[in-house]
């Protein structure tokens, strides 16, 4: 991880970011701020990148930098990919295409990363391969969303083919951390979980609700850890797919168990079978990053889910009653 922090600092003197002011965002903003790198932010109130005028217009501004992140989406979890399939198809769509003709456009020698989404692979189970990226069924309860983010993939190859760009894609597991959504109507699960504890402890709710009877397996990844590797591959992928994760997936029983701990829950946890729970067992495959870019993601997950945990604590108040979307959608933060 030393030589990829070198490597970065060496390649890389101005970031410009897309999606920057959100939940992956803030931990990027801290790293490379920590690392005296230059980079560029904004959210929606300031370029609207579902405009065509506007995504030209902050590349345009920062045509010095020399490479792009790019991470803005319409995302939530739970039942709202269901409920908004049209404008994450619509919004989404529209970001990625501007943003894609605004790199060829003003930025072209710049390195281009896109942020993925493993919702994208198709519905099966086990661990799955960067081959299987555009293959496959999506899972109908994502389907919308995660059809954007091939999108995203095929127009970073079409536009890596025509213009002769250098564009990757990178694929995270399901991130947690500070900052993430909490909100059981829209969190990923163990942001939902978060919320679900830490609300019941700090009120003294007699239960807390976990969907599934608990034995589903999936991959979850540290937000800090995302931002190491996704700045120890910067410098290193060049037109490329690669999955970022532990390499295996943990139960969601196993998940909950350690999130009551961390919250200090004394209650009954009550399971529910019968509640949807999607693909039994899906974990991506991390066989790439771990030969290819010699770079490995603790699967250790608990003094993670403390850390996450504390600071929702501390934050609670002013925290429980926020929403993901307070004024409708946006797109860009």
């Amino acid at each position: 991880m030393i030589a990829g922090k070198v490597l970065f600092t060496m390649a890389y003197s101005k970031l410009l970011i897309t999606g920057g002011t959100g939940f992956v965002g803030k931990h990027l903003q801290e790293e490379l701020s920590r690392r005296g790198t230059r980079f560029v932010v904004f959210g929606s109130d300031r370029y609207d990148l579902t405009r065509i005028d506007q995504a030209q217009a902050v590349f345009r501004e920062n045509a010095d930098a020399d490479a792009i992140i790019h991470m803005a989406c319409v995302q939530a979890a739970a039942d709202f990919p269901a409920k908004h399939t049209a404008d994450q198809l619509h919004i989404n769509g529209l970001i990625h295409l501007n943003v894609l003709e605004s790199w060829r456009k003003y930025l072209p020698r710049a390195r281009f990363i896109g942020i993925g989404s493993s919702c994208a692979y198709p519905a099966m189970s086990g661990a799955i391969r960067e081959d299987r990226a555009m293959e496959g069924e999506i899972h109908g309860s994502v389907y919308s969303y995660a059809f954007t983010k091939r999108l995203l993939l095929t127009g970073i190859r079409a536009y890596n083919d025509q213009h002769k760009l250098d564009g990757s894609y990178l694929i995270p597991a399901t991130m947690f951390g500070e900052y993430d959504d909490f909100d059981a109507h829209t969190a990923h699960v163990t942001g939902a979980l978060i919320g679900r504890f830490v609300a019941a402890a700090m009120e003294n709710r007699p239960t807390v609700e976990v969907w599934g009877d608990g034995t589903q397996v999936r991959d979850f990844l540290d937000v800090k850890d995302f931002v190491a590797a996704l700045l120890y591959l910067l410098p290193l992928c060049n037109r490329d797919v690669v999955n970022i994760g532990p390499g295996r997936g943990i139960s969601i029983r196993t998940l909950a168990s350690m999130i009551q701990e961390a919250s200090g829950f004394g209650g009954q946890v009550v399971y529910k079978p019968t509640s949807y729970v999607g693909v039994q067992d899906k974990f991506i495959d991390v066989t790439k990053l771990n030969t290819t870019y010699q770079y490995q993601v603790s699967g250790d997950h608990s003094a993670a889910i403390r850390r996450t945990v504390a600071w929702y604590r501390e934050h609670y108040a002013e925290l429980r009653e926020k929403r993901k979307f307070p004024r409708g959608l946006s797109g860009n933060g």
